[in-house]
């Protein structure tokens, strides 16, 4: 049998974007087009000459589809290494052509699962086998073969033809890495979502196929020396509002590295809170937080906690940003606004403030839900659950002779769900619903409660305290309860509890203990 001189192309693509004219491009330049059911289609309406696959294999499509090109004479022309004279021979005793370039697109399995409401057969139907397959055939066979799996790629495969006659070599590489991770990312799409489904409780299983795709160039890292890019975990259910997706802001620059963390850690706080609350973080930690009757009172009132970090703070806002608190937000300057809207007489207002980034978190109002978190240690990535269960207030237990009054009650309640959003060692002064002191991420725990005093000043006389770990010694409560702190909240379980205890009844003060620690590392 003689053998086809022009080169050959395999198209089977479920993203018929630019299909046609890349296509159209490949004949005028002398390929031979062999491809199977829609795109074959798709192709003869416009016009363009085209062989089947089940031409090719002699076999047709068979079960709905799902068997089109696994057959060893689509395989083989993909895989032949053409250096190998073996290989040739066989080829050409099968009357085998080989192919020269491979363009396949994956069924959009992301795309169904991300709708929700599909049922198990109905979403296992969009898992793709033979593209899959073919993808990573060809980008083992980059010697021989130029595999496109996207089409934004494909006028550059048109150009490159031109100049070079082919696909040359070092861009075969490239596709090849591209189509790997092409499939590593489906393949882990598809974990990530049956994983789901079927063992929700399994968080930590012996395998996590984490696939991440860039969502966000940034221009430098946490300092102008570091490369840094944000990374959108594949299939994650999207629970972190706009952040992992690299959304651009309403008005300012892009957000930057250090602003992405801090935007996202001022949302996480804000959805812990209830009601009319706004947050201030600066360098990941809460500085100024209160709940209030309106925006502008929690405004004022969680500014007046830090006004000195709150510069070139990130704020979190639960509500609709309006014409009042706009006027505030604009007295000093900010990095970040999020919130889960703004009107638009209050973006007129904070359109004066170029420099300032506005982001939109419907998410915000939201109750935090679990996911899995990861932090690189080591060269290795530690997962963990993210810390958002609620706590159990009621079971609190009291351990003071004196029990805490209904308003130290709700401030502790307040300042607890604050301080599991503080570096550790952390401590959280709160009086009336607002945050007036902390002290965050030093070395021991009475510096973080020395800390917290000083920045409270006056304002500690009548507030409560928060530790997000017990009081190893009494110093460190000594210390808010000679400030004049009048109810403490700590997890408990310290050996000298007995002595901590007794100096909270030595001042008079209740203390409860809530059996949950609040590590924030």
């Amino acid at each position: 049998m003689s053998h086809d001189p022009r080169p050959r192309a395999l198209l089977s693509v479920s993203d018929k974007t630019g299909l046609v004219e890349l296509a159209r491009g490949l004949v005028d330049r002398g390929f031979e087009l062999v491809s199977t059911g829609g795109t074959a289609r798709a192709l003869r309406a416009a016009g363009l000459p085209v062989t089947d696959v089940a031409e090719v294999t002699g076999a047709p499509e068979m079960l709905d589809g799902r068997v089109k090109t696994l057959h060893p004479r689509i395989h083989a022309g993909v895989l032949a290494n053409l250096a190998d004279p073996s290989h040739r021979e066989q080829l050409a005793e099968l009357g085998i052509d080989p192919f020269s370039l491979v363009v396949v697109n994956l069924y959009r399995f992301e795309e169904a699962a991300a709708k929700g409401d599909l049922d198990d057969p109905d979403l296992i139907e969009e898992i793709d086998i033979g593209g899959p397959t073919l993808v990573r055939a060809a980008a083992k066979n980059q010697a021989n073969v130029a595999i496109v799996t996207d089409p934004a790629d494909y006028d550059q495969i048109l150009a490159l033809i031109d100049e070079h006659g082919g696909v040359p070599l070092e861009t075969r590489r490239l596709l090849a890495l591209k189509a790997f991770r092409r499939t590593a990312t489906y393949d882990a799409a598809i974990v990530t979502e049956l994983a789901a489904r079927w063992t929700p409780d399994d968080l930590t299983p012996d395998v996590v196929p984490l696939a991440l795709r860039r969502s966000l160039q940034l221009r430098y890292g946490e300092n102008p020396h570091q490369q840094a890019a944000l990374y959108a975990i594949v299939g994650a259910d999207p629970v972190s509002g706009p952040f992992a997706r690299g959304a651009a802001p309403l008005q300012g620059k892009p957000l930057s590295y250090n602003n992405l963390l801090d935007a996202s850690a001022v949302a996480a706080v804000a959805r812990d809170l209830e009601g009319t609350a706004v947050v201030i973080v600066k360098h990941g930690n809460p500085c100024g937080a209160a709940e209030a009757e309106d925006l502008v009172a929690a405004w004022d009132r969680a500014l007046a906690a830090d006004p000195v970090s709150a510069f070139g703070g990130v704020v979190g806002v639960r509500g609709t940003v309006d014409v009042a608190l706009a006027e505030r937000l604009t007295s000093i300057f900010l990095e970040v606004v999020v919130a889960a809207g703004f009107d638009d007489e209050a973006r007129a207002i904070l359109a004066a403030k170029p420099g300032l980034r506005l982001l939109e978190d419907g998410t915000i109002l939201q109750p935090a839900r679990a996911t899995l978190e990861a932090r690189a240690a080591g060269g290795g990535l530690l997962l963990s659950v993210s810390d958002v269960q609620p706590d159990d207030v009621a079971g609190w237990r009291t351990v003071s002779r004196r029990e805490p009054t209904p308003q130290e009650q709700a401030d502790l309640a307040f300042a607890w769900k604050i301080v599991r959003h503080v570096k550790s060692n952390a401590i959280v002064l709160a009086r009336a619903g607002a945050v007036v002191g902390v002290g965050a991420g030093q070395m021991n725990r009475v510096q973080s409660a020395r800390l917290a005093v000083e920045q409270a000043g006056d304002k500690a006389r009548g507030a409560v305290c928060a530790s997000d770990a017990f009081f190893p010694f009494p110093d460190g409560v000594e210390t808010c309860l000679a400030a004049g702190v009048s109810a403490v909240v700590e997890p408990g379980g310290s050996r000298n509890d007995e002595a901590v205890i007794a100096a909270v009844d030595a001042a008079g003060a209740a203390m409860v203990f809530s059996g949950r620690r609040h590590f924030r590392h």
